[in-house]
């Protein structure tokens, strides 16, 4: 998801809660009666000649639509971006292309990533993320890891990722994530 994306439903989602919140304090007022000289019923009879106007119903149609649009692009920004199939290698020429599958390449970068003491599972990608490429090991480590160990790692595999790929414009990014508990130790009986 985008930056913009992100920022606008933050945005979004902030307006809408604060109107909610604003129409349930209203309807309260309203209920106990503290709103002062607000009638306790609403007469929309004055509005009924909208629903017998010939452009009624284009303009139901047209606001679904537009609202049916707004709908699938949000909807289609929120898509996880689609990750890197190929990847060119230096040493390409016009007679020949060197190219290298991202998948199992990432794939061996987390298994290796995995390894680690106190990381419980990697899983990697390569993505185009504004404009460049990165490297992405999504990394469940346990509460009990040493931070410093698994950072370490994480430098190693991401070095020898840039330099098996010889991408120097290739950058790295390890999220990691805490997982909620620890593995409990296998028994031995």
């Amino acid at each position: 998801m985008s930056r913009a994306t992100l920022a606008l439903d933050r945005i979004m989602t902030a307006l809408v809660g604060l109107v909610l919140l604003a129409l349930g304090v209203l309807g309260i007022l309203w209920w106990s009666g503290r709103l002062g000289s607000v009638p306790k019923q609403v007469d929309l009879t004055g509005i009924h000649w909208w629903a017998r106007q010939s452009w009624w119903p284009w303009a139901l149609g047209v606001g679904g639509v537009v609202l049916a649009l707004l709908g699938l692009r949000w909807l289609f920004a929120h898509l996880p971006l689609g990750g890197v199939g190929h990847l060119s290698l230096p040493g390409s020429t016009p007679h020949g292309k060197l190219t290298v599958a991202a998948g199992p390449v990432m794939d061996a970068a987390a298994d290796s990533l995995a390894q680690t003491p106190g990381v419980r599972s990697a899983r990697g990608r390569i993505d185009h993320d504004r404009g460049r490429l990165v490297a992405r090991l999504d990394t469940t480590i346990e509460r009990s890891a040493d931070l410093h160990a698994v950072a370490a790692a994480a430098d190693t595999v991401t070095s020898q990722l840039q330099a098996a790929l010889e991408r120097q414009d290739l950058a790295g990014l390890v999220q990691l994530r805490t997982s909620g508990r620890n593995r409990p130790a296998p028994r031995v009986y």
